[in-house]
């Protein structure tokens, strides 16, 4: 069976990330596995995990690809979470499958720069998404064997879009979860509101 890792902070999941794990679940024939970030490496979340997954459940629950979600890292008591280490996790359960480990392009261009990215690179094959008008390191994508899958966004969206209130792409159960709670923008938003 063919899976692809998605990990990330998905703080929080936004349409394009489901868009684009959509994409890559039908193009490699493969369940795309979400692993939320507790700690990770690059940025310090801003909101809780327990609502960052909650709002992941919400988002997929009618999603029109095979997926599951993984609370390894979530559990792991290390206080920062290594890609390498979710891959050798996944690859230990699952010896015989083949192994994908979906990045945005950002993350294209850092790759060298994380940890053991050599050896993640030969446990996993490094598939990535595009960004218009965003160039990609083509020494990186050559040294770690990246493929494009082919898929650019037709705009350029992103978690910090959401919290900013500079785009409203999440699902409509997703932005109720977020006014209920009074999470990023709401919050302040609320100072102003009677």
């Amino acid at each position: 069976m063919n899976h692809i890792i998605f990990g990330g902070t998905l703080d929080p999941i936004h349409n394009g990330h489901i868009r684009m794990a959509s994409f890559a679940s039908k193009k490699y024939s493969a369940k795309v596995v979400f692993f939320p970030n507790k700690s990770p490496r690059w940025k310090e979340p801003l909101t809780d995990i327990e609502h960052r997954l909650n709002m992941l459940r919400i988002a997929l629950k009618d999603a029109d690809f095979a997926y599951e979600i993984d609370d390894y890292e979530i559990k792991k008591e290390s206080d920062i979470n290594y890609t390498i280490d979710t891959v050798k996790y996944f690859k230990d359960k699952h010896p015989s499958d083949n192994l994908y480990l979906l990045i945005g392009a950002d993350q294209v261009n850092k790759f060298d720069e994380w940890k053991d990215a050599l050896e993640t690179s030969k446990l996993a094959k490094i598939i990535y998404s595009s960004r218009p008008n965003y160039e990609i390191s083509k020494e990186n994508v050559q040294n770690f064997h990246m493929e494009s899958m082919e898929f650019e966004e037709s705009g350029d969206i992103s978690s910090s879009d959401i919290r900013m209130l500079k785009s409203l792409d999440l699902n409509q159960d997703v932005l109720r979860y977020i006014e209920d709670n009074k999470l990023y923008y709401i919050g302040k938003i609320a100072k102003y509101v009677t």
